[in-house]
């Protein structure tokens, strides 16, 4: 997924002609994270340093995990606060109509990262309902956190971080070398905070999106996901100096209804779902970040 980041510098400027294929890329990689059902079966993938790209079959499947954090809210008059930790450790206070229930619904984390070089790699991590890639067949570890997997849609880096397991897509069109997989396998790593949130890092060549950098027009930050599937979705990314068409993430307009978003402070804040419960999440949520 090769793309742009913009956040007003020269150096993120000067990578503009590759920004075209963002449209292209990223709806499979939007459709892994709210886990729609793919269609054509898994496909086994290349061999790689003479090993076979599908193993034998396991005797136990791999265990899914429930990969969504639930907060528990405290409940002020018609309202509920919840306590919230975005993956490059901003924490926040979010506020919001109690009917929304978004401590309910859960949060999950979302991060784009990109590779330094003449080639630019961009890539958003994401954190698929379940754990695990729907229809995937896991391949073979990378590192002892990080495993390579076949899926319909491409192969995917599974990250393992406490109980959290993140992934991106490596499309067979544009894929990774294995020296670039063993690159990412390694750079990116993971911390659970107290409250279970997880927090990001990464070292070179690979570096996380700041607050504020795009992807194809589309905000590339630190974010996190509330709800997930075919229901009601809100998604809030760290955005400073927030546009007010600050574009709508392609996760949260995946559901198939209608998305709309808006600016809360530094926050850029989208939702989907029931026409009325986009309205009450754009006018009733609010955002305070903490210093």
């Amino acid at each position: 997924m090769h793309d742009v980041l913009e956040a007003g510098t020269p150096r993120r400027r000067r990578w503009i002609g590759i920004a075209v294929l963002v449209g292209v890329l990223a709806v499979p990689a939007a459709g892994l994270l709210i886990s729609g059902s793919p269609e054509e079966p898994a496909r086994p993938g290349p061999r790689e340093g003479g090993l076979p790209a599908v193993p034998p079959p396991s005797v136990a499947p791999p265990e899914s995990v429930p990969n969504v954090l639930r907060a528990d809210a405290r409940r002020e008059g018609e309202e509920e606060v919840i306590d919230v930790v975005f993956p490059d450790g901003t924490e926040a206070e979010v506020r919001y109509p109690a009917r929304l229930q978004l401590g309910r619904k859960g949060s999950r984390p979302l991060q784009g990262a990109w590779s330094e070089g003449e080639s630019a790699v961009f890539r958003k991590l994401f954190a698929p309902l379940g754990g695990l890639p729907l229809n995937g067949r896991r391949i073979r570890s990378l590192t002892p956190n990080v495993s390579l997997w076949a899926s319909p849609s491409g192969h995917l880096l599974i990250y393992e971080f406490g109980d959290w397991r993140l992934a991106f897509l490596d499309r067979s069109s544009d894929g990774l070398t294995f020296e670039q997989r063993m690159e990412w396998a390694r750079s990116i790593k993971g911390r659970v905070t107290p409250d279970g949130y997880l927090v990001l890092s990464a070292r070179k060549p690979v570096h996380l999106s700041r607050p504020g950098e795009r992807l194809g027009g589309e905000p590339a930050g630190p974010g996190l996901l509330f709800g997930g599937g075919l229901r009601q979705m809100v998604s809030m990314v760290l955005t400073p100096d927030c546009p007010r068409n600050g574009g709508v993430p392609p996760e949260v307009r995946q559901n198939g209804r209608g998305a709309d978003g808006t600016c809360k402070g530094d926050v850029f804040v989208s939702a989907s779902g029931e026409l009325p419960f986009v309205k009450s999440a754009l006018k009733g949520i609010k955002v305070k970040l903490k210093q």
